[in-house]
């Protein structure tokens, strides 16, 4: 019976609202050129947005942590995902470009539906606005608005479907969607339905509707301060600004509240799931050398810090060490869009047995496909592995001294000799 499944109506013949706001904070961190960054946010939904004006409470909340903030929206009362998709209004606010963010918010209850249903109804169409903001700029972060459950439930689709029934299984299902539909289309989720449980579950008796289904100020603020902790990527628990509605406390409250919910479990949210993912490799290619490879997918820029003073700008550099010891390397790295990440590894550097190393190191030469080995004493072991650490080759040394490479691979070659004795040697060869 979940074909009889209804959401309300959008009203025809209601006016599209679109509205445009910049409001600058005149005490802020300064960039090198002596103007702070501007956040430039579009959000495409519905009444839910219009509600207290939720984008104005973004941007004055935005200014009070720092930000600059400039928002657009495109939000005709009970609109879907599905109207947003062919609208011609929503796609020119799209292509105007140069968005940092896009906050996408279905209607109130279509994500509420059983699985197969929204699989039809909602996500084709969600997955249809990111390709068209991405479309226009491939930098572009969409955050998808989990919404609340209304308050007693949808009593109207109940019969159709029983999570329907009550706040808590409806809540459930738009949780479940929302979080479906940031992890598919390559996107963030900003929780505020969970936000909003939690704060239904510890403040039972403050109301947070004006009519069982749209917010009033307080659980505006409540969408406010999430998206914003989202968005920003820190909490907003310090920020000063709160509804003239709100008591210091409630708001306080309401900030550290969301602030924890999105911080704690960014993973869940799939919050910065585009940012580079930092991967880097290192083998032992002589005393004292370390050899580097920036595994990173995407990155343009680097710098390595080999924790020893030293830095290095190059994708794949070598490295000398002068004393043995434990030192900390971390690569950073910037990929097209701007957004950087980092990583920290310890590597252990040893000097047991050098000179013994300095005086008898074997000589590795390539010969097309089959590796020459001498002056390597018997049952000595060899492995060669890719600058990916991937093995190629781990077999004992024969007395030819000739061994085989099977894989038809290019570039650069790491080789270990191991000797019965524990003792190892380490170089590299170059493939072509």
């Amino acid at each position: 019976m979940t074909n009889m499944l209804r959401s309300t109506p959008w009203p025809q013949g209601r006016a599209v609202f679109i509205s445009f706001s910049l409001v600058c904070a005149m005490s802020v961190p300064e960039n090198s050129f002596g103007q702070q960054d501007t956040t430039r946010i579009l959000f495409i939904g519905n009444s839910y947005v219009n509600s207290n004006d939720l984008p104005g409470m973004v941007q004055q909340l935005s200014t009070s942590m720092g930000e600059v903030v400039e928002t657009m929206r495109v939000s005709p009362g009970g609109t879907t995902f599905e109207w947003h998709s062919t609208s011609a209004v929503t796609q020119a606010a799209i292509a105007q470009g140069g968005w940092d963010f896009v906050v996408l918010q279905e209607q109130s209850q279509r994500p509420s539906f059983p699985p197969a249903l929204v699989a039809v109804d909602v996500y084709p169409y969600a997955a249809s606005l990111v390709a068209q903001v991405h479309a226009v700029d491939p930098c572009t972060d969409v955050v998808f608005l989990m919404t609340w459950g209304r308050e007693n439930g949808d009593q109207a689709n109940c019969e159709f479907y029983e999570p329907l029934c009550t706040y808590e299984g409806m809540q459930q299902r738009l949780r479940d969607s929302y979080v479906e539909m940031a992890i598919d289309n390559t996107s963030w989720c900003a929780p505020v339905g969970v936000v909003w449980a939690q704060h239904r579950e510890e403040h039972p008796t403050t109301g947070l509707y004006t009519d069982g289904s749209h917010p009033n100020v307080t659980g505006s603020y409540i969408a406010a301060c999430t998206l914003a902790s989202t968005m920003f990527r820190r909490s907003c628990a310090e920020a000063t600004w709160s509804p003239s509605e709100l008591t210091i406390d409630q708001a306080s409250y309401i900030r550290s509240l969301s602030s924890a919910i999105v911080l704690d479990s960014m993973s869940t949210w799939n919050i910065g799931v585009s940012d580079p993912d930092v991967q880097f490799t290192w083998n032992m290619v002589g005393t004292g050398m370390v050899l580097f490879a920036n595994n990173t997918t995407g990155s343009v820029e680097q710098t390595w810090d080999f924790g020893d003073g030293s830095t290095s700008d190059e994708v794949d550099p070598t490295h000398a060490y002068t004393t043995p010891g434990t030192y900390s390397v971390s690569l950073s790295v910037v990929d097209a869009c701007g957004r950087t990440a980092s990583r920290t590894e310890e590597i252990n550097i040893s000097t047991t047995g050098i000179n013994e190393v300095q005086q008898h190191r074997p000589e590795v030469r390539l010969r097309s496909r089959s590796v020459s080995i001498s002056g390597v004493p018997k049952h000595a072991r060899i492995t060669i592995m890719d600058n990916l650490g991937r093995f190629l080759l781990d077999t004992n040394v024969p007395a030819s001294g000739l061994v085989e490479l099977t894989n038809e691979q290019n570039g650069l070659l790491l080789w270990r000799i191991t000797t019965t004795t524990g003792q190892h040697f380490d170089g590299k060869l170059y493939a072509q």
